[in-house]
């Protein structure tokens, strides 16, 4: 790595700097680095797409997701080649890939995948090659105080990727032709294989944009971290200082030597012995060293105007300070023999206990609210009280529903007969045919549940035409005509008498 070749002004910055930094250098190489990520990205995440949509499962896109580690690393191989002038073509990167991919890549998938510092400590694997006790030296120092605010890039990048997502799959709603006009629950929530595929492809689109992105501003984080440790500004400084110098000398000595020797001069040493550096180098290191030069880091907070006395401070800022004062005193206040003073320590143990804590609950919840059950748990056949919004309580439904139908069916009502029947149907087949279903599940998700538990049975199939009619009617904006209702309602007399003859 040849500094003085480096395409970026390499000088000490706060972490947002760097991460500016890291925006210029997408946008510098903005092609290169998507080309990259379409090459080594698009075949795999199309095969895995095919399969979750011909399975109907959520897997394989969660792979290509648990993977992303590894989908990173020809991204960080052709931004560190290209920030020192080379820039390594498609062949170049495959020919490569497993002498900067493979290393750590391990760790990163397992108990390292969910670290929130992954793009600023992959170089420390793949750039410099710590291994063992190495490795964990090597990022302790990286990650001292100050802090390089990695995580808090990764948790920006996730919510950027997510509001592209949607934002991509609200753009293609709103183009979407007028005869379509679908409800934008719909498209959001319903899991059917075109909706779905149309989510990962947004989410796909959007990742060829944050990917490169999240890895470049990495990228600049841990050269920007390495810059302070190491001085790489005053080493490029010196650098340029002494080149100077040694020119100016040069010129000096052959001008002197041109006027006062009437023979050339022999050729001066342009450096010096092996064994004079060998000394200069042991000296540095040993008034660099703890005896002559400790190092101590420590952390404090100040309220900014503290001294200042100002009356017309709000309770907000007034609670604050104190709490500022408090975490400030709290060491001297646990060394005292009060009874009730408690350290800061176990306070900050405590108020993190409560935050993973809400943390898992909102998970549960939001896991339970996509359907998903845990292996070992189960699932419990709860009849949902609303489908898509419709109200399929028993005391919300009139007592005879053939006549509320047809009395629909003379106001020419079509969207509140089939509205009717469907209520009644879905209230009757959940309760004869009970099955695990999540809060908010809408009739298609209802229908398909019922399939994969009962087979297709005549009732399944009336249900699945029934549905049919109503998406027509209710989002499509194509009403079904009043005959199809009453053949609809016919058939669900006929199942119902059938069904309790059998019974």
């Amino acid at each position: 790595m040849d500094l003085e070749n480096a395409s970026a002004r390499l000088a000490p910055r706060s972490p947002w700097q760097a991460v500016d930094l890291g925006t210029r250098l997408f946008r510098r190489w903005a092609w290169p680095v998507i080309r990259t990520w379409l090459a080594f990205t698009l075949i795999p995440y199309g095969l895995l797409l095919w399969l979750a949509t011909s399975q109907e499962a959520w897997w394989p896109l969660l792979l290509f997701w648990w993977l992303k580690p590894l989908w990173e690393r020809p991204l960080l191989a052709w931004y560190s080649h290209a920030l020192f002038a080379e820039e390594l073509s498609l062949r170049q990167l495959f020919r490569r890939w497993p002498r900067y991919a493979l290393p750590g890549l391990f760790a990163q998938l397992t108990w390292r995948r969910f670290s929130p510092s992954r793009s600023f400590n992959t170089p420390v694997w793949q750039l410099e090659g710590a291994r063992g006790q190495q490795l964990n030296q090597r990022l302790q120092v990286l990650h001292r105080a100050p802090s390089n605010r990695s995580w808090l890039m990764t948790v920006v990048m996730i919510h950027l990727e997510q509001f592209m997502s949607f934002a991509l799959m609200a753009l293609v709603y709103m183009l979407v032709p007028w005869q379509l006009n679908l409800e934008l629950s719909d498209w959001f929530f319903e899991e059917s294989n075109l909706q779905s595929l149309m989510a990962s492809v947004c989410l796909y689109l959007a990742m060829c944009i944050t990917e490169p992105l999240y890895v470049a501003c990495g990228f600049s984080l841990y050269l920007n971290k390495r810059t302070w440790l190491e001085g790489w500004d005053l080493q490029l400084g010196l650098t340029r200082i002494g080149k100077a110098r040694a020119g100016t000398s040069a010129a000096l000595a052959l001008l002197v030597g041109a006027l006062l020797l009437p023979t050339p001069p022999a050729q001066a040493q342009a450096t010096l012995p092996a064994d004079t550096k060998d000394e200069q180098q042991q000296v540095i290191e040993l008034l660099a060293g703890e005896d002559y030069m400790p190092f101590d880091t420590f952390t404090y907070r100040e309220w900014k105007d503290q001294d200042e006395d100002s009356e017309d401070s709000s309770i907000w800022e007034t609670l604050w300070k104190k709490l500022f004062e408090w975490l400030t005193n709290s060491e001297s206040r646990a060394s005292t023999d009060k009874p009730f003073s408690i350290p800061s320590g176990l306070l900050w143990g405590i108020v993190w206990a409560v935050f993973a804590g809400v943390v898992v609950w909102l998970l549960l919840k939001v896991v339970n609210q996509m359907g998903f059950r845990l292996p070992g748990r189960q699932p419990q056949n709860a009849i949902p009280t609303h489908v898509a919004g419709l109200d399929i309580r028993r005391q919300s439904l009139p007592d005879d529903i053939a006549s509320a139908v047809n009395a629909c069916l003379q106001a020419e009502d079509i969207r509140g007969a089939l509205s009717l029947l469907l209520r009644a149907s879905l209230a009757t087949l959940l309760q004869r045919y009970p099955v695990p279903l999540a809060a908010g599940s809408t009739e298609q998700h209802c229908l398909r549940t019922l399939r994969q538990h009962h087979g297709s049975t005549p009732a399944l199939q009336f249900l699945g035409d029934l549905i049919n009619a109503w998406v027509r009617t209710a989002w499509a904006h194509r009403p079904v005509q009043a005959a199809e209702v009453k053949a609809l309602l016919s058939r669900w007399q006929s199942l119902g008498q059938a069904e309790t003859a059998h019974g």
